[in-house]
């Protein structure tokens, strides 16, 4: 059935909502630069690449202000909104600046031999035991939350993020091709950048358990979009629509988890993956009337039941660094007991593990305690997680409040969800790829949801029934009448 033509006035209503204002052209161009960057240069102790965020993070207050100037739409409370979404980042940098003048590692010497002590620093102050080897990651991981948070606060319309993701879609599944072909040629490093001598890697991930959160994120995205375009009223059958290239991509990006060689980020993955398969089988099956609804159903069926296995066997299976792995995190976790509200210091873990740690791991250098959750709270304390962790909350509590079935919004979150469990169980957010991907998605599944059950006009607008005159377009008579009848 043919929509009705729209009428001039519709027409222009459409257009005013889909055309990019100023700060929409600019954060675009932002995300679409800064998203490729740290995905293809994937290397998390790249210092060039790290030193390319604050660059990119100080366009945030041009964009906001931009948009402050020429939103075509009432917008109140801006600068509250940003202050409230960018306090708990800015409270971490303030309490690693401050645990700069705070070094709890003292160097002494016995017998002509320097070694490392540690000293007593009060419990009501931060610390900061590597402020000058850490600094710059502080600042990138800041710098990428603040230029996601700006997708909650600038686009207007859905079109936008119909638009970016679709080329953020892109780019993850050129990065899964990537690394295939990597496979498939026997390359013995990551590409771009030196690895770190072992086997586990994929594509321009030195790590292949950044690439598996990485995946799966940006799976559930690609997923989700193809289940978008079968929602339209004006929708072709699915295999003439773009549905099929997005559901290829997401295939290549969860069907990675078979060769992802980290037990926990393979195993949430494929199992992720699965969940998201049997979604799109379910809404063939029962709310499709595409022609070719069954065969499609019926093959997601299948590999959502062979993924759901494979991930089970992997989360099964146990390694010789399992061990090891919970020594690790034993040893964040008296870290944290020792220092409950702020923590040692941002990246502390490694220096202090030799303070920690059983005499089985006294011989290698660990980065991470293979559980990004206690290693921030032996980092940066209860103080440092809990604004952060209450926001996260609040801004999801605020979207289930509402309307919550909005089917996008709940698959870019399904993937948050799973990353958050991986994060458990391994280090996802030590890649600045995974931290600003899932920002991204977080930010604008929220983003989406409230386009979806608002008028663009309102959005972002108080439900006041009378305004400030100054803000009318259009001219109201406030003044006593003084009216003469002749």
């Amino acid at each position: 059935m043919k929509d009705k033509p729209l009428s001039q006035s519709r027409q222009r209503e459409q257009l005013l909502r889909d055309t990019f204002t100023p700060a929409e052209a600019i954060l675009f161009w932002t995300i679409l630069i800064t998203a490729p960057l740290v995905s293809w240069a994937a290397d998390p102790g790249s210092h060039w690449m790290l030193g390319c965020l604050p660059i990119a993070a100080g366009l945030c207050p041009f964009i906001l202000r931009t948009h402050e100037l020429n939103h075509p739409f009432i917008v109140d409370h801006l600068w509250r909104r940003v202050a409230t979404l960018s306090a708990p980042v800015w409270l971490i940098v303030l309490l690693f600046t401050i645990g700069v003048f705070h070094n709890p590692l003292v160097s002494i010497e016995i017998g002509n031999e320097p070694l490392l002590t540690l000293k007593d620093v009060p419990d009501w102050l931060p610390a900061s035991t590597a402020a000058q080897n850490t600094w710059l990651s502080t600042l990138a991981l800041a710098s990428v939350y603040l230029v996601a948070m700006n997708l909650f606060i600038v686009p207007k319309s859905r079109s936008f993020f119909e638009r970016i993701l679709s080329w953020l879609c892109l780019n993850a599944a050129l990065i899964a091709v990537v690394g295939y072909l990597q496979k498939a040629l026997t390359v013995q490093s990551a590409l771009l950048t030196e690895g770190t001598g072992r086997p586990d890697f994929f594509a321009f991930f030195p790590y292949d358990g950044h690439w598996a959160a990485f995946a799966l994120l940006w799976s559930a995205v690609c997923i989700g979009m193809a289940l978008l375009t079968t929602r339209y009223d004006d929708s072709p059958d699915f295999i003439q629509s773009t549905g099929p290239w997005y559901l290829t991509g997401g295939t290549l990006l969860g069907a990675s988890g078979f060769v992802v060689q980290a037990r926990w980020p393979a195993a949430i993955l494929l199992c992720g993956f699965s969940v998201m398969l049997l979604i799109v089988a379910i809404h063939f099956f029962k709310h499709s009337k595409d022609a070719n609804r069954i065969i499609i159903g019926l093959c997601c069926t299948l590999g959502s039941i062979v993924t759901f296995a494979a991930g089970i066997f992997r989360a099964l299976q146990t390694n010789e660094y399992t061990e090891s792995a919970n020594t690790l995190r034993q040893s964040a976790l008296e870290m944290f007991r020792d220092r409950p509200l702020f923590g040692w210091g941002m990246d502390s873990f490694p220096q202090l593990l030799p303070f920690y740690s059983d005499d089985t791991l006294l011989h290698a250098r660990h980065e991470r305690a293979t559980s990004d959750v206690l290693q921030l709270l032996a980092e940066i304390g209860l103080l440092g997680c809990l604004p952060l962790i209450i926001l996260i909350a609040s801004l999801i509590i605020r979207y289930l409040r509402g309307r919550h079935d909005i089917r996008l919004t709940n698959h870019m979150l399904m993937g948050c969800i799973g990353v958050i469990l991986l994060a458990c169980v391994d280090s996802p957010f030590m890649s600045p790829a995974v931290c600003l991907s899932f920002f991204i998605v977080f930010f604008a599944a929220l983003r989406w949801g409230d386009l979806s059950r608002n008028q663009v006009d309102k959005v972002d607008a108080k439900p006041d029934l009378i305004i400030d005159q100054s803000k009318r377009s259009v001219p109201f008579f406030t003044k006593d009448d003084d009216e003469q009848f002749k």
